[in-house]
Formats: C-alpha cells, sequence, structure tokens
C-alpha cells in the first residue's frame, strides 16, 4: 500500500483498518485493495467504535450505526493522537499522509 514503508520506517508496528462491518467484508476489501500491510479488522457490533465515542447513527439512509472517519497513534494501549474528520466523507485528518506529518 502507498505510504505503508514509510508509516513502518517512523517506527510504527502495525497499521490497523477497522470498520463497523463484519470480518468477511474486512477480509474482501483487504483483498481488493491489495492491503497486505494492513491489518483489516471488523467491528461488527460497533462496540469499540462506541467505546472510543466514534459512533454516528446513520439509520436515516439505512446504514445504521457506524464509526466517523479517524486515524489514532496507540503507543503502548495508549491514544497518543486521534484525528476525526468533520464530517464524511471527507479524509483529509485521517489521510496517510497527514498521519505521515504528525509521527
Amino acid at each position: 500500500m502507498v505510504n505503508a514503508d514509510a508509516i513502518k520506517a517512523k517506527g510504527v508496528d502495525a497499521i490497523v483498518c477497522m470498520s463497523v462491518n463484519d470480518p468477511f467484508v474486512m477480509a474482501a476489501w483487504g483483498q481488493s485493495q491489495n492491503a497486505d500491510a494492513i491489518q483489516m479488522v471488523a467491528d461488527p457490533g460497533a462496540e469499540l467504535t462506541k467505546a472510543m465515542g466514534l459512533d454516528i447513527d446513520l439509520s436515516g439512509p439505512g446504514l445504521g450505526v457506524r464509526s466517523k472517519r479517524f486515524a489514532a497513534v496507540v503507543d503502548n494501549g495508549v491514544v497518543t493522537d486521534l484525528a476525526v474528520e468533520a464530517s464524511p466523507p471527507e479524509h483529509t485528518v485521517s489521510s496517510a499522509e497527514s498521519v505521515l506529518e504528525r509521527l
């Protein structure tokens, strides 16, 4: 994936993509994007998403509870940087380039 090597060169052990989806969707998404350098993690019931306060109710358009788009840097279990997009479908503060700037 683009930027994965640069992110890991900054000392990052793992790059994780989490989504409110089932594990089968996450696996297929990772395969379709050739995301071998990224761990694709499912949060099907949005438990972690809700615990982080990053849930958004999109039941109106039929999507149910989803996750806001965000990027987090976690060091030994502590979130040291959390960047949450102001509104979907933006991907400015959560982009790989933005994360690289903040590492």
